[in-house]
């Protein structure tokens, strides 16, 4: 009987043994793992979260450093435009200018311009001199050359000739002066 009492009471271990086993392996694939895949999600959620954060603060600061350099800047570039930019360069720009735009206004064609430097030390104004040629229709070659004259800038026509197009259409050869501060 005592033998029989130890058997049945090794039996219920036995099954107590399995049993807790079985409810182990349950856990652990049921609550345990799935617990663990989510906090690995998220930990590599907030370390991307970090490293992006991290990011965006450096950049931060690198505009922030670009931002408190512009007031140097801006006046390092007004400096050398007004030290190193000779307002001859700037006259010639503006007459480039204000000459292609004409000849777009006008719809006619731009062949050749030239400039040429007329100004004497001791005057106020620097005179500029300018030869268009340009091609196109009656009409347009009469735009632009009233255009011309009207411009907000001095200028001062000082001869038109007309002559034969190389295409066969009409061009007109054009003298100019334009006045700028030295």
């Amino acid at each position: 009987m005592f033998k029989l009492r130890r058997k049945t009471l090794y039996r219920i271990l036995e099954a107590a043994a399995l049993g807790l086993a079985a409810l182990d392996l349950v856990m652990y694939l049921g609550v345990s793992r799935p617990l663990a895949s989510g906090v690995k999600d998220q930990q590599d959620a907030f370390s991307a979260t970090r490293i992006q954060v991290k990011q965006t603060q450096a950049r931060i600061a690198q505009f922030q450093k670009d931002l408190a350099a512009v007031p140097e800047t801006r006046k390092e570039l007004d400096q050398f435009l007004h030290n190193h930019v000779p307002q001859r360069r700037k006259a010639y720009s503006r007459a480039a200018g204000l000459v292609h735009k004409l000849t777009q206004d006008a719809g006619i064609q731009l062949t050749r311009v030239a400039y040429r430097p007329e100004g004497r030390p001791s005057e106020p104004l620097e005179q500029l001199g300018i030869s268009v040629t340009v091609q196109g229709p009656f009409e347009g070659l009469q735009r632009f050359t009233h255009d011309l004259e009207t411009a907000p800038d001095l200028v001062i026509l000082r001869g038109a000739i007309f002559q034969p197009g190389e295409t066969g259409g009409l061009a007109l050869r054009l003298l100019a002066d334009l006045y700028v501060n030295p």
